[in-house]
């Protein structure tokens, strides 16, 4: 039995236009980045997620400078910043299921080259994105023998990525995790968590409000399976929605931008 009718009654979503060209968007010419040295053991790692969309095991780093922001002062990281993404792809069985843990979480598959995705922040840097400019970082992605994965003059798409990332934090995609948790271990009820509805399955009255925080900072949606049912639209990342069901039954919902990700909400 499906649900009782949704009424959604506090929704933030805004939808992020993106300058169209008919050429490559403009881009730093020269690396002015850098490969980060030792990195794992120099820098700080904040946090471990995983991501379900395209299985992959995210890693981030953060040097000295970068690691001295609190969440007071995350809305402006200091000059000299530089945060490390390195991304595994996980280990998978023959079907291509990811192959979890004892705790359920993805393990990085050893026979794969892992990608070190870099930001820079200096006084003066960005400007060469020009529309896509966000603040003073810059951008480039490094294979490990410090080769390019991303080059400078290719890196408008990581700025363009980061430019749906909430402003209030820099630029910076998921620097609340930092403080939530640590990105790891137990999650808050009622939120959108690296790429997940955590929990699955919540129970309610009817009639009773439930507010979904999206903890990630990529756009998600709460998106009723029957089609015509209920849609949030496209929440950014530290943006809630609540909403309320009217009667007993059973809510099924996905998320139409990421739709492996799914939910369901019991009326009691």
């Amino acid at each position: 039995m499906h649900r009782g009718p949704l009424f959604v009654s506090t929704a933030a979503a805004v939808l992020l236009a993106t300058a169209a060209y008919t050429q490559a968007p403009p881009a730093p010419t020269v690396d002015r980045v850098g490969f980060p040295e030792n990195y794992q053991t120099a820098y700080t790692k904040w946090f471990v997620y995983d991501r379900p969309d395209n299985r992959q095991i995210r890693t981030i780093y953060a040097n000295d400078i970068a690691n001295a922001v609190t969440a007071d002062t995350q809305s402006n990281y200091p000059y000299g910043s530089v945060l490390v993404m390195e991304t595994h792809n996980a280990l998978r069985d023959a079907q291509g299921n990811p192959i979890l843990d004892a705790e359920g979480r993805y393990q990085k598959d050893p026979a794969a080259i892992p990608g070190v995705f870099v930001m820079r922040k200096e006084r003066g840097f960005g400007e060469a994105y020009g529309p896509n400019r966000t603040g003073e970082w810059e951008y480039v992605a490094y294979r490990p023998d410090r080769t390019f994965l991303t080059a400078p003059q290719a890196s408008a798409a990581c700025a363009i990525c980061h430019r749906v990332s909430n402003q209030s934090e820099d630029w910076v995609f998921r620097s609340e995790l930092r403080f939530i948790n640590d990105g790891q271990g137990p999650l808050t009820d009622a939120v959108i968590h690296n790429y997940k509805f955590v929990p699955g399955e919540i129970r309610v009255k009817a009639g009773q409000p439930v507010t979904f925080y999206n903890a990630d900072a990529i756009e998600h949606t709460i998106t009723d399976d029957t089609p015509g049912g209920g849609d949030t639209g496209r929440m950014l990342g530290g943006k809630s929605v609540t909403v309320k069901f009217a009667a007993p039954g059973e809510f099924s919902f996905h998320c139409t931008i990421h739709p492996s990700m799914r939910g369901k909400v019991i009326i009691e």
